[in-house]
């Protein structure tokens, strides 16, 4: 299966046994053209179009102040979880509401993990409560005072 030439043919041609040095004048690469938008400031340049108002590459945008504050109140509900959730839970529950209240934002995961943190930091600190209880009152009473 060589030409010639001792150069290979192309099986996979149109032409069958064409010299693959001669191309296929029937293919015609596609010609694509940057999408054109009503409404956006367009410019030539060079046969280049460029949008106007389009922020640079490495200048990532800041997120909503809304979805900042539910972020915020999810980290602080997980936290509460583990440490002082007596005073974590509650501050998460708060930024959660505030979040869906002023920013229409949904903190609902902030606010369960809230109410769950803020549940464990009140058992766990009722049951110190109850441990200096027995550790005052049961030497008492074993004693007789």
């Amino acid at each position: 299966m060589t030409t010639p030439n001792n150069e290979p043919n192309n099986p996979y041609s149109t032409g069958g046994n064409q010299n693959s040095s001669q191309p296929n004048s029937a293919y015609q690469p596609p010609q694509y053209q940057a999408p054109q938008y009503q409404g956006q400031n367009q410019q030539q340049f060079g046969g280049q179009q460029q949008y106007g108002n389009q922020p640079g590459y490495g200048y990532p945008m800041a997120p909503p102040e809304g979805a900042q504050l539910a972020q915020t109140s999810m980290i602080l509900g997980i936290l509460s979880m583990f440490v002082v959730g007596l005073v974590l839970g509650p501050i998460a529950i708060v930024k959660g509401n505030k979040a869906e209240r002023e920013f229409n934002t949904s903190a609902t995961v902030g606010k369960v993990t809230g109410w769950i943190g803020t549940i464990l930091g009140a058992l766990l600190f009722l049951y110190f409560v109850f441990v200096i209880i027995a550790v005052i009152a049961i030497p008492a009473a074993t004693l007789g005072y």
